[in-house]
């Protein structure tokens, strides 16, 4: 719960009011991220991955400072209904998008 997330794309507001749309780029690595990726029009090159509710509240929480732990705090008091396992949800979502390449852990010495 001390690892701080941060923003590893780029994002955008979505259609409803507080919603964030995350523009994932098309291709990363290798020969299609070196080449192609450049290449494609605007509309081609990311994948625009809208987040619902908790998940945009969450990703307006990575600012690089706060740690896992705190920002389930500010989760549990703006979402009091979600008040159960709220740390393991808020860890759980987080993982995820860690391992789809949306953000990253900046303390996490890999």
């Amino acid at each position: 719960m001390a690892l701080v997330p941060q923003k590893a794309c780029g994002w955008t507001d979505g259609d409803e009011q507080g919603q964030v749309v995350v523009l994932q780029p098309r291709f990363r690595a290798g020969i299609l991220g070196r080449f192609l990726q450049p290449r494609l029009k605007d509309s081609k090159k990311f994948l625009r991955i809208p987040l619902e509710q908790r998940g945009s509240f969450l990703w307006n929480l990575m600012d690089g400072a706060l740690t896992v732990g705190e920002m389930a705090v500010v989760f549990g008091h703006d979402f009091p209904e979600e008040n159960d396992q709220v740390p393991e949800r808020v860890a759980t979502y987080l993982y995820q998008m860690a391992e789809n390449h949306l953000i990253k852990f900046v303390n996490l010495n890999i």
